[in-house]
C-alpha cells in the first residue's frame, strides 16, 4: 500500500548508492517536486484549452495515451531509479492532461469546484508538511504501520461494499450522500498518511546521504502523493456540491 516509487528506494538502499559527494539534497528534491507540479498545470491547460477549441478527438487520444503512459512510467520508474526523470516528467503530462479533462468536467457540473479542490489541497499538503517538520508526526515506522493498516481498511471497506451493493437492502444506504463523504473522508486520510510516510521517505534519504538520482524518484514518488490527494478532495467537493444542489 506504501507509495511505488519509495518503495523502489527502500529495495535499493542496499545497493553502493552513498557518497560524500553528490548526495541527495532537500533543496533538490523540493527543487524537482516543483518542476514536475509545474509540468502537471501546463499539461492540464493544454488539455483544457484543447477542449474549449473542440478538439475532442485529439483531446480523447491524448487522454487514451496519457492511462497507458502513465501506468507504464510508474512501473519503469520504480525498477529503473535512473530512469525516474523522464519517467516522471512523461508522467506529469500524462497525470496533467488527466485532471485537466475531469477538472473541467466538474467545473461544468458545479462551477468553482476544480479551485476549490486546488486550494483544498494546497492548505492539505502545507498542514502535513507543517505537521511532519514540527516533529509531532515523525516516527517513520510508526507512520509506515498506520498507513498500512489505514490503507487495508479502506481496500476491506470498498470490498464490502461492493459485495454489500447486490442486496436492495443495503443498496440505497450506500448510495447515500452521507455515507460516501464519510468513505472518501477516509480514503483521504490514508492519501494524507501516505504523504507523511513520503516525507519521512525523504527525510531518510537525505540523511543516508543517498545518491543525488533518487531526488528524481523521491519527487515522482510525491507528485503521485500529491495529485492523488487532488483527485480525493474533488470527488469529496463535487459530493458535497451534489448535496447542496439536491437542497
Amino acid at each position: 500500500m506504501n507509495n511505488p516509487m519509495f518503495s523502489s528506494i527502500n529495495e535499493n538502499t542496499n545497493e553502493n548508492v552513498y557518497t560524500k559527494s553528490n548526495c541527495a539534497t532537500y533543496k533538490g528534491i523540493t527543487i524537482k517536486t516543483i518542476i514536475l507540479l509545474g509540468i502537471t498545470i501546463l499539461s492540464a491547460a493544454l488539455a483544457i484549452t484543447l477542449a474549449y477549441k473542440g478538439e475532442m478527438g485529439v483531446l480523447l487520444a491524448l487522454l487514451g495515451a496519457s492511462g497507458i503512459f502513465g501506468f507504464m512510467t510508474i512501473l519503469i520508474g520504480r525498477s529503473f531509479p535512473g530512469a525516474a526523470a523522464v519517467c516522471g516528467v512523461i508522467y506529469a503530462i500524462c497525470e496533467g492532461a488527466f485532471l485537466g479533462f475531469i477538472s473541467l468536467l466538474g467545473e461544468l457540473l458545479y462551477e468553482g469546484v476544480a479551485f476549490a479542490a486546488i486550494i483544498s489541497t494546497v492548505v492539505v499538503f502545507a498542514s502535513m508538511l507543517a505537521l511532519f517538520a514540527s516533529g509531532i508526526i515523525r516516527n517513520k515506522s510508526k507512520l509506515f504501520s498506520f498507513t498500512v493498516t489505514l490503507g487495508m481498511s479502506v481496500v476491506f471497506i470498498f470490498l464490502a461494499m461492493m459485495i454489500f451493493s447486490f442486496i436492495p437492502a443495503f443498496n440505497a444506504m450506500l448510495n447515500h450522500i452521507g455515507v460516501m463523504i464519510i468513505v472518501e473522508a477516509l480514503v483521504l486520510v490514508y492519501a494524507c498518511a501516505m504523504l507523511l510516510t513520503n516525507f519521512a521517505e525523504a527525510q531518510a534519504l537525505v540523511k543516508t546521504g543517498c545518491d543525488k538520482k533518487y531526488e528524481w524518484t523521491c519527487s515522482f514518488g510525491l507528485l503521485i502523493s500529491v495529485l492523488y490527494i487532488y483527485i480525493e478532495i474533488l470527488r469529496i467537493v463535487l459530493i458535497v456540491a451534489q448535496m447542496f444542489d439536491r437542497n
